[in-house]
């Protein structure tokens, strides 16, 4: 009675075996090219019958955050890092080492995005192999001030904030920009009591009027009423 891995290997298979022994992937994976052969089974091949020596392969590792990018860009979605992060809830710095660690062989550039108005395009991955998109053309400094221009004179609001700005800009550069704080606009709006400046005297009679000047009018009579 025989079993899969103890067929006879072929020609072919041992030109294959050849092939790829040197590779440094994991044996598990090398296995999947031989069907019904198991791992073990290749290893003693390789070793006894064609005395290719030991592997030099490493280990597959798991990694949760390649795996959650493989499910979020199934089907041919395209998406930036940022993105992807906040999606599985990591930091962007562990979406772009999984990126760097596959690019070109797993996943490659699609297309690009800007995440703001004046900011830098940034890559949406898509799953495969392949050559990364070709980058968009950059506008010249001609373009951009055509553009703003033509913005300019069809957007009245648009007009009007760009031109606040300048002014701004403008009274900075100049020194006359005058911020007025909360502490000076609180002196300006403090209550003023109307109290007539007091008098230095002399005796007991002058502890009164000195506590009462800090008392408006409407407690003057009671403080004088509850002096011996």
């Amino acid at each position: 009675m025989t079993t899969k891995s103890w067929k006879v290997w072929t020609p072919e298979e041992d030109a294959l075996l050849r092939e790829h022994w040197a590779d440094k992937e994991p044996t598990k994976r090398l296995a999947a090219r031989f069907p019904g052969r198991t791992a073990a089974a290749i290893l003693k091949h390789g070793y006894v019958a064609l005395g290719l020596g030991p592997r030099e392969c490493g280990r597959e590792s798991f990694s949760p955050v390649w795996e959650g990018v493989k499910q979020l860009l199934s089907g041919g979605k395209m998406m930036t890092s940022r993105e992807l992060a906040e999606a599985l809830k990591v930091t962007p710095h562990a979406v772009q080492e999984c990126m760097r660690d596959r690019h070109g062989t797993e996943v490659h550039v699609g297309g690009y995005a800007k995440v703001a108005a004046h900011s830098t395009r940034v890559n949406r991955w898509k799953l495969g192999p392949g050559l990364d998109a070709p980058l968009p053309h950059r506008k010249t400094k001609n373009e951009v001030n055509r553009e703003y221009s033509c913005r300019m004179r069809k957007d009245p609001d648009y007009c009007e904030r760009q031109n606040k700005l300048a002014r701004l800009r403008y009274a900075k550069k100049k020194g006359k920009l005058v911020r007025a704080d909360a502490t000076f606009q609180w002196l300006q709006h403090a209550p003023q009591h109307d109290a007539q400046p007091l008098q230095a005297k002399s005796g007991r009679d002058d502890a009164v009027p000195r506590a009462a000047a800090f008392f408006p009018q409407a407690g003057l009579g009671l403080l004088r009423g509850a002096t011996p």
